[in-house]
């Protein structure tokens, strides 16, 4: 056996070759002429292996985290270690030497190499579909047999807000593309229709109301054979609000509270707190807007009795005292509504009594 580079005869070959021939002719990496680095213009994610990726590094940092990847060790390499030096950038071409140490069959081993490294612009998928005002669903916010007050409006919109900031940390598709208000409320259009499920159910949560879905087919990919949708997501604030009053099961009720969980009445007659599903919204009926609250005056006290005139007629009129009264007085200015020709009392604390 013997090496055919230097003839050296009785030395064990690797590959062919002697220790020595072998360290002289192997190259500690494999370091290519050229390496392409695509980056998006708009989010500078990098497309590489076939995707795109997320990147927060500068230009220079990112070619090196290439190269590095880019880059093989031999396969008989103890270890390798690269230093990288810009020696020249021309434009979007920038001339890189590799310095690289390493062993080589117990050998320490120093090598270089240069690299032309091709900086090249480009828009990622999401980034197009942004500009091109691309969506896949659309959130509808509606009121039930009622017009969106000003104020629902200025809280979706700082709710829906809020979330997409949150959400598009993790996916660049949770933007907004338009915001629509007509005559029915306000139109949502947002880029991808996981953030806008996020969405919606957070404005449900905050707001309360019923939610609905509705695909509709918008074409065909037929690249991937597949149906292309976009989904219409709506959400529908009850006919009712805070303060109304509602008729649930034979009784009577203020609306305290409502979210995504239900609504809460305050019963007119016992006071008592209910909760009630959004399952069970079909049953609700209002029968008086918190705008329909008077002001009237207590004008008489007796052991059992409370008198306070009809806040329109003036008519006096007579109630059982209850306990809750214990704090009125002759000349306190108490709120009543009057619901199915019946007056309620209410007082500060959101106690009531009927007649």
């Amino acid at each position: 056996m013997f090496c055919p580079q230097c003839g050296r005869e009785d030395e064990e070959l690797y590959q062919g070759l002697c220790r020595l021939c072998y360290i002289k002719e192997t190259p500690l990496i494999n370091c290519p002429d050229d390496v392409e680095v695509i980056i998006c213009s708009h989010c500078n994610s990098t497309f590489q292996a076939g995707r795109w990726t997320d990147s927060d590094l500068d230009p220079e940092e990112l070619m090196i985290k290439i190269l590095n990847e880019s880059i093989k060790p031999a396969k008989a390499a103890e270890y390798v270690d690269l230093s990288f030096k810009i020696i020249n950038q021309r434009g979007s071409k920038w001339d890189v030497m590799i310095h690289t140490q390493g062993r080589l069959l117990g050998e320490e081993v120093d090598q270089e190499c240069r690299v032309t490294v091709k900086m090249k612009r480009s828009v990622c998928p999401d980034c197009s579909k942004y500009a091109s005002g691309y969506y896949e669903a659309v959130i509808q916010l509606r009121a039930d047999k009622r017009q969106l007050e000003s104020g629902e409006k200025e809280k979706a919109d700082s709710i829906l807000k809020k979330l997409l900031q949150k959400l598009v940390e993790k996916n660049r598709m949770a933007y907004l593309v338009d915001r629509v208000e007509i005559r029915e409320g306000v139109d949502y259009y947002i880029g991808s229709y996981k953030a806008a499920r996020s969405v919606v159910n957070g404005l449900k949560d905050s707001l309360g109301g019923i939610l609905g879905e509705s695909p509709r087919l918008m074409g065909r990919d037929k690249s991937a054979g597949k149906d292309l949708y976009r989904i219409w997501i709506s959400l529908r604030l009850p006919s009712f609000k805070k303060g109304d009053f509602l008729a649930y099961s034979d009784s009577l009720g203020q609306v305290v509270n409502l979210d995504g969980r239900g609504i809460l009445l305050e019963d007119l007659e016992s006071f008592k707190l209910q909760a009630i599903s959004w399952k069970d919204y079909p049953q609700l009926v209002k029968v008086s807007d918190s705008d329909m609250i008077k002001k009237t005056t207590v004008t008489s006290i007796t052991p059992h009795k409370i008198q306070v005139l009809h806040p329109d007629t003036y008519e006096p009129l007579d109630l059982d005292l209850k306990p809750f009264m214990d704090d009125f007085k002759i000349g306190d200015e108490v709120e009543v509504v009057e619901i199915d020709h019946q007056i309620h009392i209410l007082k500060s604390d959101n106690k009531r009594t009927r007649i």
